[in-house]
């Protein structure tokens, strides 16, 4: 059991995808913390919703609730040490790029919303919105430092130029011949 433990909180606190760029610790943490806070509060909201008197909101609140619980899979495996297959569903997820992950909570989150548009669904989709759309943030990298930026602006405006130039030349002589060309069908 201690080891399950401890291979369970070293799985949620590497990141194994090399093509996910890289981002601050921060950034990582607050996403994990973020997806978490949201899969609670959108477990116990979904609840809430279950307890309403529609149907679409009783698929609502069941289907707030299997996602709460499959974020809290993916992001805090150590909650549900007690079910077998947490170390495989947590090595899955961590495989799982940024933008894959953004997408599908983004996504997860709205199909809720639609269903039954309370407020207890939106506020507890809302926090697993707001972790994916972190997520996506991080799919797009660092941010460049001054002296990168600003070499990279003047080599793309030296290409800009280099391009309006040999439009100017090939567009002058197209013009020219098209003007030759109206210019003996006259005569």
């Amino acid at each position: 059991m201690g080891q399950a433990a401890s291979d369970a909180v070293t799985a949620s606190r590497t990141d194994t995808n090399p093509s996910n760029p890289d981002a601050a610790w921060w950034c990582k943490l607050a996403a994990r913390a973020l997806s978490t806070v949201g899969a609670i509060i959108a477990l116990f909201t979904g609840i809430w919703v279950f307890i309403s008197a529609t149907p679409l909101c009783w698929v609502g609140g069941i289907m707030q609730m299997l996602i709460a619980i499959l974020v809290l899979l993916f992001e805090c495996p150590y909650c549900c040490l007690m079910v077998t297959f947490v170390q495989k569903v947590s090595q899955f997820a961590d495989n799982r790029t940024y933008w894959q992950k953004a997408l599908m909570y983004t996504i997860s989150a709205i199909v809720p919303i639609c269903l039954c548009a309370g407020i207890s669904t939106i506020t507890g989709n809302l926090c697993l919105f707001v972790a994916g759309v972190f997520y996506g943030l991080m799919a797009l990298g660092k941010k460049a430092d001054r002296n990168e930026m600003v070499a990279r602006a003047s080599t793309e405006e030296s290409q800009n130029a280099d391009m309006k130039a040999h439009l100017m030349e090939t567009g002058g002589k197209v013009v020219a011949q098209q003007a030759l060309q109206n210019a003996s069908r006259k005569i």
